[in-house]
């Protein structure tokens, strides 16, 4: 007989049943402490002061009748199990209580010892069956709940979601209300259909058991890929399915990106023009290759697969080949030219890190660049021809204008040496200032061209740091009386910057040549004005030098304005060398000038010195 201390009360107010069911239980439990309570409420008491083992419950009691009574009791302690005791009036209301928690009935009728032991002993053995099934159902709703992966259970006919857990609530940013009044198939985006990989390959409705790829739309619009597992469970008597998601978009752009990525890396491959792309192995073997060209005639990249890239080269380029890839499998860059039969070749070799760092693969760029270095060797040659012509010019400006000069001296003593007022007839006098002039002429264009071949050779000016405010000072106060004579107003203004690194003698030519074209070309219609100022800039320094005068018309002389002996006004002594010159000077030291100007406005010029 069960031996074991039991705690056991009895809530019966039929003194005759009380009795025998208390005879029963002292005769099966020896050792077990009976409690009698009569009413729901004394029951209840006792409840609250007694830790008992298992409950034998009377449905008609005076305050309380049929399955009122249970829930009552149930409600106030459902970890007891609780034993109905029922007449054969209750016996349908007994069969209700079975079903939201009691653990057993026995009819009273049929009440025996062996009933009661049996009852209480099953009923206490099931009561920690169900407490254990409870607890694990909590530790699984916890689980479930505060799964980092987004988790719900729909129904598997319906597809109504049942239950949603945080994750995919935040993931999916809907709230628990709404979830609970979707379907699974309001989740996928617009024109999609499950498919399944592992489910017997069933689609469409059919989620039991399997796992889908699938595209989900959030509550924002945002379409998502997803890989949907289900798995059949039961929730409250009703047939479900059990989803865990995983959200692969991410997986799925990176895997779009390197699939994208290998086709263009294969079709530039293919069409690399004038070589090929190749991909070694640390023992130089070819992995991959293909281009447009290959080194070898008349041959596929298919020839060349797994074999070694320098035995298809002849010593010592073999040998060359060798020496120069190996230090790129230590991370090195390396770009050289090799010849193979008549063909120069330029091979670049990079690295191909793979994840965890180490070099096993190097890629290679081999282009034919035979015609490019035929080219460069003729344009070697033509700019050595050149040089040598521009040399040979130069050579021959010098003597020219020095076998010029000499005579042209001579020419110039004979004439000052001349007495014209001995000669009567007109015809010669007019001929000798004829021939004077021209002589003059000749000389001053002569000395032009030399000035200007000193400028255009002397390269190597010196540069100094200068005072932009003292040479314009100097400049303008060698021209004074042609300023005063003319009332020329001059503003300047150098409060911006006013030192530069210049040729002093350059930049006293450049003024004056400015100064005295503003006088030159001043318009009849008002007085002349000059305004200079300075401006600092990130690489120099920039100078505006501005009047009111005649203006050029650029639209007709844009392109000729610093051209040797280009004219653009009816100057007697206008000889157009000025502005070239001028050009020239600023030029040959690293600088810029440019000109805006407007016919009857005026012109500006633009001098950039640089650093």
């Amino acid at each position: 007989m069960q031996q074991t201390p039991l705690k056991i009360l009895v809530i019966e107010d039929n003194p005759g049943d009380y009795l025998l069911v208390n005879e029963y239980l002292e005769e099966v439990f020896q050792k077990a402490s009976i409690l009698h309570a009569v009413t729901l409420q004394e029951g209840t008491d006792l409840l609250e002061k007694e830790s008992v083992d298992v409950i034998l419950l009377d449905l008609t009691l005076p305050d309380g009748m049929g399955i009122s009574s249970f829930r009552s009791i149930y409600a106030k302690v459902p970890q007891i199990p609780v034993i109905i005791l029922s007449g054969l009036g209750d016996t349908e209301t007994a069969l209700e209580s079975l079903k939201i928690g009691a653990q057993d009935y026995i009819v009273k009728g049929d009440c025996s010892p062996t009933v009661l032991l049996k009852s209480i002993q099953y009923g206490i053995e099931r009561s920690k069956i169900y407490d254990h099934l409870k607890k694990s159902e909590e530790q699984y709703k916890y689980l479930f709940k505060n799964n980092p992966l987004p988790m719900f259970a729909f129904d598997d006919q319906q597809h109504t979601f049942l239950m949603v857990n945080e994750a995919a609530l935040k993931h999916y940013g809907y709230s628990e209300q709404e979830f609970l009044q979707m379907t699974i198939n309001d989740l996928k985006a617009a024109g999609q259909a499950a498919v399944a990989r592992s489910n017997g390959n069933r689609t469409g409705e059919n989620y039991v058991n399997g796992s889908f790829e699938l595209q989900h739309s959030k509550k924002t619009a945002e379409i998502i890929d997803v890989e949907m597992q289900t798995h059949e469970i039961v929730i409250e008597g009703r047939n479900a399915c059990l989803a865990v998601i995983h959200d692969v978009t991410e997986r799925n752009r990176a895997k779009e990106q390197l699939r994208e990525s290998e086709q263009t890396f294969r079709t530039i491959s293919e069409n690399f023009p004038n070589g090929a792309v190749t991909i070694l192995n640390r023992d130089l073997a070819i992995l991959f290759m293909a281009g447009k060209e290959f080194h070898i005639k008349g041959v596929s990249a298919d020839y060349f697969e797994n074999t070694i890239y320098t035995s298809h080269f002849h010593s010592p380029v073999k040998e060359k080949l060798q020496q120069k890839l190996l230090p790129v499998f230590e991370g090195k860059n390396v770009v050289f030219e090799v010849k193979h039969d008549d063909l120069t070749y330029m091979i670049s070799a990079v690295p191909l890190y793979e994840a965890g760092g180490s070099i096993n693969k190097i890629l290679i760029a081999s282009q034919n660049i035979s015609e490019q270095k035929r080219n460069e060797t003729e344009k070697e040659m033509l700019i050595e021809e050149l040089t040598q012509n521009n040399s040979d010019l130069r050579q021959f400006s010098y003597i020219t204008s020095h076998n010029l000069r000499a005579p042209l001296s001579n020419l110039l003593g004979i004439i000052k040496l001349l007495d014209t007022t001995t000669i009567t007839d007109p015809m010669t006098t007019m001929l000798l200032q004829n021939f004077e002039e021209c002589t003059l002429q000749l000389n001053d264009t002569v000395n032009d061209l030399i000035n200007v071949l000193i400028i255009k050779n002397n390269v190597n000016a010196k540069k100094e740091k200068l005072d932009i405010r003292k040479i314009f000072e100097r400049v303008t106060h060698s021209v004074q009386n042609v300023i005063e004579q003319n009332q020329v107003t001059i503003t300047a203004d150098f409060d911006s910057v006013y030192e530069i690194d210049f040729n002093r003698s350059y930049l006293e030519s450049i003024l004056l040549n400015l100064v005295t074209n503003a006088v030159k070309y001043k318009s009849p219609k008002r007085s002349p004005e000059v305004r200079v100022r300075t401006e600092k800039t990130s690489d120099g320094v920039t100078l505006f030098f501005s009047d009111n005068g005649l203006g050029i018309d650029l639209q007709r002389y844009k392109d000729r304005i610093f051209g040797l002996y280009q004219r653009f006004h009816d100057h007697a002594d206008s000889k157009g060398l000025g502005l070239y010159i001028v050009n020239s000077q600023i030029r040959v030291m690293g600088g810029e000038i440019d000109v805006e100007s407007e016919v009857d406005k005026g012109t500006t010029f633009i001098i950039r010195f640089k650093n």
